[in-house]
């Protein structure tokens, strides 16, 4: 079945979905497959292939998503559907500035794949649902190579400082423990210590 959602991403990478890429695709993967999460938080649903693909990594897990349009959560649904998941997996429409801090519960996992410039802002309310020995991780966090850089055109400016706002923290927390990979648009995995 995964190589079927490797299909469907290359068939969306194609129609200018912003999927996943192919190296963190298999970092998230290999992550849950190590972390055997049972409930999994994500940001930014799309067509739900990142989620469908985390779900059958590990079959005992639930998926809670927030996605903004609309449309894509319908087609979410129908690929949950396709992919036998419909029922361990709800979406919450909406702006994720909005619902992140009303959750209620906590999360094994969070995979955070939203509005690049919003990591930071969501960032004290994502920690308070993770549970302790939880994992976070974010995808684009190098934003194009232009965080820590000095060339950044001005329009990026504050996506670049949000992100990078969002490194320190996770990275100078004495509570969080963070591996950052320069592979692609760049990926961090915070384990929440305590």
């Amino acid at each position: 079945m995964i190589k079927e959602i490797i299909r469907l991403r290359e068939i969306a990478k194609e129609n200018g979905e912003p999927v996943l890429r192919d190296k963190s695709f298999e970092l998230l993967l290999t992550t849950v497959k190590e972390e055997k999460p049972k409930k999994i938080l994500e940001i930014g649903v799309n067509l739900g292939l990142s989620g469908i693909a985390m779900l059958l990594t590990e079959s005992g897990a639930s998926l809670t998503g927030i996605e903004i349009d609309e449309q894509k959560i319908a087609l979410a649904k129908d690929n949950y559907k396709k992919f036998g998941v419909f029922d361990r997996a709800k979406i919450f429409q909406g702006d994720a500035s909005e619902i992140i801090p009303v959750l209620t519960g906590e999360y094994d996992f969070i995979f955070l794949d939203g509005p690049k410039g919003h990591y930071y802002e969501y960032l004290p309310n994502l920690l308070s649902v993770l549970k302790v020995g939880g994992t976070l991780f974010a995808d684009n966090v190098l934003f194009r190579g232009y965080v820590f850089s000095e060339n950044t055109p001005h329009r990026f400016n504050t996506t670049k400082h949000s992100m990078e706002n969002f490194i320190n923290a996770i990275t100078k927390d004495e509570n969080l423990r963070t591996e950052l990979y320069q592979i692609e648009d760049g990926v961090s995995i915070t384990k929440k210590l305590k």
